[in-house]
This record gives C-alpha cells, structure tokens and sequence, in this order.
C-alpha cells in the first residue's frame, strides 16, 4: 500500500484543520470561561457594595394600604424592640427592631406566612412584604420628607 506524495499532504492538512479547530474552540472556550468569571465578579462586587452602602444610615419605611405610617432609623437602636400594626380587616403584624440595624416580622395574622419567612432585611435589595394585612416595609438609605416623626424608641 504506497502512498504518494499527494495524499501525504492532503492527509496532514486534514490533520493540522482539525488540530486548528481544536485550539480555535479552546480559545473560544477560554474566552467565555474568562467573560462569565469578569460578569460574576463584576456582579458580586456591585451587591457587596450597595449591602454596605445600604447599612450606612439605614431607615424602614413602613407602609400599610399604600400610605407611609411609620419611619423607623435602624442605625440607633439600643436595644430590640417589637410593635404591633393593626390592619382594618382585623390581621395584624407583629414587627422586631433589632440592634444590628435589621427589622423582619416576628408574627402576623396571615395565613401563608410569607411575611415572616422573608427573615430580617438591612437593605433595599428586598422588602418584606404581607399582602393579606397590605402591609410592605421597604429600607432605605436616607430618609425621605414626610410629616411622620421618628419611633421615639429608635431615637
């Protein structure tokens, strides 16, 4: 079985295309390896600074019925604290103010609960919510102008 020089050479640039292809798709591989990390740590690094941001004079504004009744300053707190909000329906909430600058609801008269499993917040990423007693707490960094005055316990 001869081989001639023709097929010697068609036979190595079929090989050197396809050790081509192979380098050209780690290349690609590499690329989007490196890309993906770049977005991941990009985003990583913008929630890491607005968590620290938003721990920086940190207020709750409470809503209930889409109207703002109640401002709390979480960056003054002595010592815990809970309140009670009543809804016009009979359900309530039951809210705790903690010394870390969280708040979260302790108990609610709702069924789901979901109020409650939703934990402490210190920022703005995401705000408790209880659609059943329409209440929203939400954190902001700076207090907005409003006619409500501060929790004098908070103070």
């Amino acid at each position: 079985m001869d081989l001639n020089k023709k097929d010697m050479k068609e036979m190595k640039k079929a090989d050197s295309s396809k050790d081509k292809s192979k380098a050209s798709t780690k290349k690609i591989a590499i690329i989007l390896s490196l890309l993906i990390l770049v977005i991941g740590l990009g985003a990583g690094l913008s929630l890491y600074i607005m968590n620290k941001e938003a721990t920086n004079g940190s207020y709750a504004y409470i809503y209930q019925n889409n109207e703002l009744i109640k401002v709390v300053d979480l960056t003054n707190v002595k010592e815990d604290y809970e309140f009670r909000i009543d809804s016009e329906d009979g359900g309530y909430n039951i809210v705790k103010v903690t010394t870390d600058g969280s708040i979260g609801i302790i108990e609610a008269s709702c069924p789901d609960h979901v109020c409650m499993n939703t934990g402490f917040i210190r920022n703005g990423l995401v705000p408790i919510t209880c659609l059943p007693n329409e209440l929203v707490i939400e954190v902001k960094n700076s207090k907005e102008d409003s006619n409500l005055e501060y929790d004098g316990v908070a103070q």
